[in-house]
């Protein structure tokens, strides 16, 4: 597929080409952090779910675009730990420390650096997200 060169106008508005994306991105963590059976388990409180089913929850808030659809931030854990606990932020921040180190942790947390991306390059994402779901049930031989 060619890519489009920078100047290249959406189609879609900014808000749906970052709603599309979310929904490619959110697939993609679920799809990376299932097992073999596609099934998800809660890092947090070791609940068990169908990959459909489970949530893609951000260490740092959606609302901070460098982090929306950072990998390192975003985990699949159940809807109990991302909703009803909102976020389980305590334990999140434990479980981080464990997976990515103290130092790249508070560099998350602490990162108030101002952050665009351009229309254009979250249309490429959502190719590069796409492919990586498409690879990512070839090596894991779901559906």
């Amino acid at each position: 597929m060619p890519k489009k060169s920078k100047k290249e106008k959406s189609k879609l508005s900014r808000s749906k080409v970052v709603k599309k994306l979310d929904a490619v991105f959110s697939r993609f963590i679920r799809f990376r952090d299932c097992d073999k059976h596609g099934m998800v388990t809660c890092p947090l409180c070791g609940a068990k779910m169908p990959r459909k089913k489970a949530q893609n929850m951000h260490f740092i808030s959606r609302k901070n675009m460098k982090y929306r659809f950072d990998e390192d931030n975003c985990h699949a854990w159940c809807q109990r730990c991302n909703v009803t606990l909102n976020g389980n932020y305590i334990e999140y921040t434990l479980y981080m420390v464990n997976r990515y180190w103290v130092e790249k942790t508070e560099a998350m947390k602490h990162d108030k650096q101002a952050y665009k991306i351009e229309t254009w390059e979250l249309e490429e994402m959502i190719e590069e997200y796409k492919w990586k779901v498409e690879e990512l049930k070839k090596l894991k031989h779901l559906i």
